[in-house]
C-alpha cells in the first residue's frame, strides 16, 4: 500500500485562471463609470487612464492576484467580525461611484434621513469604515503617501454621504521593518526587537458637516472626475496631470507606462499647474493628527 503525493498544476492553473478573471473584472476597464479610486490625488490619474485604454501594457501578474486575494479575504473576514452595518453599499454623486467597505450605525444608532433624501440607500448609517490590508513593513501615518491615500478615500466617502464619522482600519501582515540602505542588489532592512508586531491599527476620522473642507473636497472630486472622463472620451491623456515631482522619483520609475507617459505623451500647461497645486491636507490647521486613543473625545476642530 502506497500513499502518492504529486504537485497539482491543473488545480493551481484553475485557481489562477478564475482569480485572474475576477481581478480583471474589478479593474473596471470600461469608460462609462468613474470610481473614487480612479481620481484620488495620491494615485496617478494618468496610470488609471492608461490602464483602461491600453491594459495589455500592464498585464496581471501573480503578485497582483496575490495582493487582490489577500485583500479580499481580509476584507471579508473583518467585515463579518465588525457586524455593524451594510457592506459595499454603492454610492453615487455627480456621476462618481463609490463602494465603502462598511456603512454602519454609531453607538447610539443615530438616524440619518439626509442619506435617503440624497438617494443613498443606507438609512440609519452614520459611520463609514474603510478596511485596508498591507504587507508594508512600515507603520503608516499622515506623513506617508499610502496613509494619505486611505484618508482621502474616506474623506471623499464622508463628503458623498454627509456623514461626519469614519474609521480607517489597517491590517499589517508583517512585523515592522526599517530600511537601512539600497544597493545594486536591492534594499536592506532590519527587524527591530522592539518593532511593532503584525496586527490591526484603526484610526478615527471626524469631518464636521459645516466644515469648509467638505466643499473644497467636493469641488476637487467633481473637477478630477470631469477631467478624467473628458480624457477618456477624447482619448487625450495630455490634459491629465502627472504625479507631483516630489513623489515622482519614488513612484514613476517602476510604472509599466513610464516610457509612454514621460517620453511619448505630452502634458498641457493646465495639467502641469494642477500638479503643482497645494494639497488641502498640507495646509496648516486643516488636519489635527494624533495617535489614536479610544478615550479621546472629538472636537469641532478635528478631522
Amino acid at each position: 500500500m502506497t500513499i502518492t503525493i504529486r504537485k497539482s498544476p491543473e488545480f493551481t492553473d484553475l485557481l489562477r485562471k478564475n482569480l485572474n478573471k475576477r481581478y480583471e473584472e474589478r479593474r473596471r476597464l470600461g469608460d462609462s463609470s468613474i470610481h473614487v479610486s480612479d481620481i484620488l490625488p495620491t494615485n496617478c490619474i494618468r496610470k488609471q487612464y492608461y490602464s483602461r485604454k491600453i491594459p495589455e501594457m500592464d498585464p496581471i501578474s501573480n503578485e497582483s492576484v496575490h495582493h487582490f486575494v489577500r485583500g479580499e479575504a481580509s476584507e471579508f473576514v473583518i467585515t463579518d467580525l465588525a457586524n455593524m452595518g451594510v457592506a459595499q453599499a454603492e454610492l453615487e454623486m455627480d456621476g462618481l461611484i463609490a463602494h465603502p467597505d462598511i456603512m454602519g450605525e454609531n453607538e447610539k444608532g443615530e438616524e440619518t434621513e439626509r442619506l435617503v433624501e440624497a438617494g443613498v440607500k443606507a438609512k440609519g448609517q452614520s459611520v463609514i469604515v474603510e478596511l485596508k490590508d498591507t504587507v508594508d513593513g512600515r507603520r503608516l501615518d499622515i506623513t506617508d503617501q499610502k496613509f494619505r491615500s486611505y484618508l482621502r478615500q474616506l474623506l471623499y466617502y464622508l463628503v458623498m454621504t454627509d456623514i461626519e464619522k469614519g474609521i480607517i482600519s489597517i491590517r499589517y501582515n508583517s512585523r515592522e521593518l526599517r530600511w537601512i540602505k539600497s544597493s545594486t542588489e536591492g534594499d536592506y532592512f532590519f527587524r527591530p526587537y522592539n518593532g511593532r508586531d503584525v496586527g490591526i491599527e484603526s484610526w478615527q476620522v471626524f469631518l464636521p458637516k459645516e466644515d469648509i473642507a467638505r466643499e473644497i473636497l467636493k469641488n476637487e472630486m467633481v473637477r478630477r472626475k470631469s477631467l478624467f472622463l473628458r480624457a477618456l472620451q477624447e482619448n487625450n491623456v495630455s490634459i491629465l496631470p502627472r504625479l507631483a515631482e516630489t513623489i515622482r522619483n519614488t513612484r514613476c520609475s517602476y510604472c509599466k507606462f513610464y516610457q509612454k507617459c514621460m517620453n511619448e505623451d505630452n502634458e498641457t500647461e493646465d495639467a502641469r499647474e494642477m500638479a503643482k497645486e497645494i494639497d488641502l491636507l498640507d495646509i496648516s490647521g486643516v488636519v489635527d493628527f494624533k495617535p489614536f486613543s479610544p478615550h479621546d473625545e472629538f472636537t469641532e476642530d478635528k478631522i
